[in-house]
């Protein structure tokens, strides 16, 4: 075979090789987590879907995942009180698309079912719709005569969303207020801003920064990695240029005889 057809030949078989990996990848899409999560919770009168971390793996084709903490309502066995429980999933493959939909959300609850039934996909800070809600807390008045809602510490989860909200854990009536505004008009949420004009909550929050260190560590160095591939690919690109320019000088050789004779 000549070389030219031989070439042609290789050339035809990688891009149906590469067309087959492509098709195959997109055709085995992960579908949604919260609609496996939704029927799995069903049994449940009110939970919370929060987002803890992100993941996106591969640099030339990606692959994205994430993880999630459910807060949910249960029954206490021996006293039958409402009592809230919680649960860390595994990590869950998602599309791009749904990855990039929920990428500013970083701790925050991403779907929830209220205590009336009603289920909200708007996205607002964790714990905010058990705020209100007399069977884990009730507002108290500070010395400063502001609103501040205040847990029932009997209850084991509500430590846990305590340490959750660190700093953040004393939430004032106007800003609960203006996250119910916020769900009925069907905006995030995503917590009071600071003089800067910054919000508290989500991937680019205050309180998100100082919680979530390992998912922020993680992709400085996915930034990193790929900056280098990049760097690396243009310089063997570089490398091909300059010895191909090199060639096609000395007349197709790099060490080419006398260009005259006798």
């Amino acid at each position: 075979m000549p070389s030219t057809e031989k070439t042609l030949s290789i050339g035809l078989t990688c891009l149906v090789l590469f067309t087959g990996i492509f098709m195959a990848g997109c055709s085995s899409s992960p579908q949604d987590p919260l609609e496996k999560l939704k029927k799995e919770l069903s049994p449940y009168s009110e939970y919370s879907v929060i987002l803890t971390d992100m993941r996106e793996e591969g640099l030339l084709f990606s692959n994205y995942y994430h993880i999630y903490r459910i807060i949910y309502l249960d029954r206490d066995p021996k006293e039958g009180e409402p009592i809230l429980r919680e649960k860390i999933t595994s990590w869950y493959p998602v599309s791009k698309a749904f990855y990039e939909k929920y990428k500013p959300c970083l701790g925050m609850t991403i779907f929830a079912k209220e205590k009336d039934g009603t289920i909200t996909d708007v996205p607002h800070p964790p714990a905010y719709q058990f705020i209100g809600d007399t069977r884990f807390g009730q507002w108290k008045t500070d010395e400063k005569g502001n609103q501040i809602w205040e847990w029932i510490g009997k209850y084991y989860v509500i430590s846990s969303i305590l340490d959750l909200l660190g700093d953040h854990r004393r939430i004032s009536y106007e800003d609960w207020h203006n996250y119910r505004t916020s769900m009925q008009k069907r905006k995030p949420y995503f917590g009071p801003q600071d003089e800067s004009k910054n919000p508290t909550f989500g991937t680019g929050g205050s309180w998100t920064q100082k919680k979530f260190p390992t998912f922020f560590e993680r992709q400085q160095a996915r930034m990193a990695a790929k900056k280098a591939s990049f760097e690396q690919r243009v310089s063997q690109s570089m490398g091909k240029t300059k010895t191909s320019t090199f060639t096609s000088r000395t007349g197709g050789s790099s060490f080419g005889g006398r260009s005259g004779g006798k």
